[in-house]
């Protein structure tokens, strides 16, 4: 049966009217997401929230990296803070794309949001967006008594390839060992490089994200490993064989993304190894589904899911992981 068949009524309703996605011209497709986000971003900030764009050093030889800070206007601190990477499958994306939604989380959590603008594929494959965000993570919890944040409540998080991103930078931090995450949250992450779990076969409907977007996205990203043994573990996440000693995680995705089985898998994974984890597979959902429908019941209730996620990530009692003993 057709994904279109199988969708929330509420949801096909708005998919059906999408233009197709044709990634197989990606200026043509950055022109396109470019236009979508100039109707959507009407340019009305909220006056509750105030931002400045601040540059993170890069680090071994890798460039400066624009990240943009969000906070709430008349709360004071230190806040929780949210780290978020944005999507766009690697290669598409936009430094203003997620402003609404930046501000959109501040005024709901009072919190601090800080947005890092990413270097995209193919032009720069990885290990070029991980380091990025790697760099404005490090910056943001090296500066945060300036930014006035509580670095113990730090939440990393992203959707789509942000998702994946937000995942793999889980890992560096992890194993790099320089600081410490509180929580991760994992929106529809795009975590595995193999396309070939079932639900990666089953989503070919151009108006979302498909089969050959997914296809045309990772082989931008990992460049000549694609389709090779080569991939590292911190850009597709899947591939890392011991998850254990990660942050807590929160792992939102769709019945009907190309990403489920990947992301129920990791869950799965993820608990297996001592971390503790919160799974949500929304029915009749399509990748993207909350951005793209918000009116929908099955968006609220991801929204309420998400920040509830959000709140326990914010918590000055958050959970950590208990790594298994290695047998």
């Amino acid at each position: 049966m057709p994904i279109m068949d199988r969708l929330d009524p509420e949801l096909r309703v708005v998919v059906e009217q999408i233009p197709a996605l044709d990634l197989t011209d990606i200026d043509g497709a950055r022109a396109s997401l470019a236009e979508l986000y100039a109707q959507i971003n009407t340019g009305e900030s909220n006056p509750r929230v105030s931002h400045a764009d601040h540059t993170a050093p890069g680090r071994d030889g890798n460039p400066d990296v624009m990240v943009r800070v969000f906070r709430p206007v008349a709360v004071p601190g230190p806040l929780p803070c949210l780290y978020w990477t944005q999507g766009g499958g690697y290669v598409l994306t936009a430094p203003d794309m997620d402003d609404q939604f930046c501000e959109e989380i501040v005024d709901r959590h009072e919190c601090v949001v800080v947005s890092v603008d990413w270097r995209r594929a193919p032009e720069h494959p990885f290990p070029a967006a991980a380091e990025d965000c790697y760099a404005g993570l490090a910056w943001t919890v090296a500066n945060a008594a300036e930014l006035d944040i509580d670095r113990s409540r730090v939440v990393i998080g992203g959707h789509s390839s942000g998702g994946g991103s937000t995942a793999g930078l889980a890992l560096l931090v992890r194993d790099r060992g320089e600081f410490t995450i509180s929580h991760q949250l994992l929106i529809y992450p795009m975590l595995d490089d193999t396309n070939s779990t079932p639900s990666s076969y089953l989503v070919t409907d151009p108006e979302v994200w498909n089969r050959t977007s997914n296809e045309i996205g990772w082989r931008g990203y990992l460049g000549k490993t694609y389709g090779t043994d080569d991939v590292s573990p911190y850009a597709a996440p899947t591939r890392m064989a011991d998850l254990r000693g990660l942050a807590p995680a929160t792992v939102l995705t769709g019945e009907l993304d190309l990403f489920v089985d990947e992301d129920v898998q990791y869950a799965q994974r993820l608990m297996q190894a001592g971390v503790p984890t919160e799974l949500h597979v929304y029915r009749g959902a399509h990748h993207g589904f909350d951005r793209m429908v918000p009116q929908a019941a099955v968006s609220q209730r991801f929204v309420a899911d998400r920040d509830a996620a959000l709140r326990t990530g914010f918590s000055r009692h958050a959970a950590t992981a208990h790594p298994l003993p290695v047998t």
